[in-house]
């Protein structure tokens, strides 16, 4: 914590302006190292190399100047350069930004340049994890940084920015202190037990945590199963037998030729993916390999493939051929993705065919349920793409979803909570059976500490380093 550490902070590519990011109790003095301002001269009317004193630079002005190699002199870049002194700082150390042009090559001169001074390259997401450490942030604010840089969607960005201005931080922050009140009822009952142990009402305090914590981590864990798609995209799979247009479909669905489509069954033998939004939602659609009975190695391969994909999958696409009737290997297909209890809706394609040639029948088995519906397209004229894309929107909101409810924990959110509610139904069993408080307390401090680990009160060493491992290393 105590080195200084710099990192370019701009995505790889060309462009108009590039930054270098320096944090630590050295970063201003290293900057200036290689830093050389302009400074108006009001005598000469023309910028002057050299400044008539020391330059020391205000917090959050920008200095233009050019960046030089401290040992040649050589000019390297023509920069602005600003100076955030902590701890009003992102990490609240000394933070200084480096803006150069965006070009590969001179961003690297320049970090060279501040590492031959003695920084350090940062590591990824140390910046972040320093703010998290020093606590400017807190845990769940570290990790809606990544969120927002990831957002597919609109909605995705809104979740992400209601839980880095600490939305969810104040959440647990209730909990907690629910959960610290009864502890110390508890505790107090342990430690005084003829002034306290009389007069606890177990009765009450098991009420208290069922309304006060209980039911609220309860909420918490079913807006993860509910809308965590909003986050990581809704995934949906493409599935049916060989050629009836399940390649054809994907490319309407993401609007390019993404998947390759002939008159040959079995084109694909892979998983090809991809994605779009509906309704603001992000999409993950995958065309996978036809399933059906085969010989072929290869293929075999491509529909285990499509199996695992299915398993994982928030909405099946069932695709058959408008101008064949229904198989019974199409039958047995239908019958194991029901047993699967898997959103399907039947998408039959090729409806642009003649009347007098389209086979293709309702199954008797195949009617419409609550989370089985069905439409008409035609992916050769891009027929019916637009209602197939309203009724995925429709068969995901069609629930008891709170879109305008933002606060949605994410997975490793959620596996602390449901550590935490495992922890509590001890706790409240115990205090049915009128258990010890000794072994009370110990399931109301495991439940505390589950909590406490969301926002990183509890947390350890190797879960803070496999969260920051997601981020860029200049962030």
């Amino acid at each position: 914590m105590n080195s200084t550490i710099a990192a370019i902070a701009t995505p790889p590519g060309h462009g108009g302006i590039g930054i270098i990011k320096l944090s630590g109790p050295q970063s201003v003095d290293i900057a200036l190292s290689i830093f050389r301002p302009k400074f108006a001269s009001s005598q000469a009317g023309r910028d002057s190399a050299t400044p008539s004193g020391p330059f020391s630079p205000k917090s959050r002005y920008l200095y233009y100047g050019h960046v030089v190699d401290a040992d040649s002199e050589n000019v390297i870049d023509e920069v602005l350069l600003v100076v955030m002194r902590g701890p009003r700082s992102y990490t609240t150390e000394d933070v200084v930004e480096i803006q150069s042009h965006a070009g590969p090559v001179v961003l690297k001169k320049i970090l060279n340049a501040l590492i031959k001074r003695g920084i350090r390259l940062a590591d990824p997401g140390e910046f972040t994890r320093r703010a998290f450490l020093n606590g400017r942030i807190d845990l769940t604010q570290a990790e809606a940084v990544v969120d927002i840089i990831n957002a597919r969607s609109e909605k995705a960005v809104d979740m992400a920015v209601a839980q880095v201005s600490g939305e969810l931080n104040r959440i647990i922050q209730e909990l907690r202190a629910s959960l610290i009140e009864s502890l110390t009822y508890v505790e107090a009952a342990i430690d005084f037990p003829d002034e306290v142990d009389a007069d606890i009402d177990t009765a009450a305090l098991a009420a208290h945590l069922d309304s006060a914590v209980f039911e609220k981590i309860h909420n918490l864990i079913s807006r993860t199963n509910d809308q965590n798609f909003l986050r990581d995209g809704l995934k949906i799979v493409i599935i049916g037998a060989p050629n009836v247009g399940k390649s054809s479909l994907m490319n309407r669905l993401v609007d390019k030729d993404r998947s390759i489509v002939t008159d040959i069954p079995g084109t694909t033998r892979d998983f090809i993916e991809d994605a779009f939004v509906v309704n603001g939602v992000p999409v993950v659609v995958t065309d996978t390999a036809g399933l059906h009975e085969t010989p072929d190695p290869v293929e075999q391969i491509g529909m285990d493939k499509a199996w695992a994909y299915i398993s994982g999958a928030d909405i099946l696409l069932f695709t058959v051929d408008a101008g064949n009737p229904v198989s019974e290997a199409a039958l047995t297909l239908f019958t194991k993705l029901e047993q699967a209890q898997k959103k399907i809706i039947i998408v039959v394609n090729k409806t642009d065919l003649p009347d007098d040639q389209q086979a293709f029948q309702f199954p008797a088995q195949w009617q419409e349920k609550e989370n089985i519906t069905s439409t008409r397209i035609s992916a050769l004229y891009n027929r019916g793409i637009d209602e197939l894309k309203s009724q995925i929107s429709n068969l995901v909101f069609n629930s008891d979803i709170t879109i305008e409810d933002k606060i949605v924990p994410n997975l490793r959110h959620k596996l602390c909570l449901e550590n935490a509610l495992s922890a509590l139904k001890k706790a409240s069993d115990g205090l049915e059976q009128s258990l010890p408080f000794e072994l009370i307390a110990i399931d109301l401090t495991t439940a505390l500490d589950a909590v406490s680990e969301i926002t990183g009160e509890t947390v350890k060493p190797d879960i803070l380093d496999n969260i920051f491992s997601r981020f860029c290393i200049g962030k």
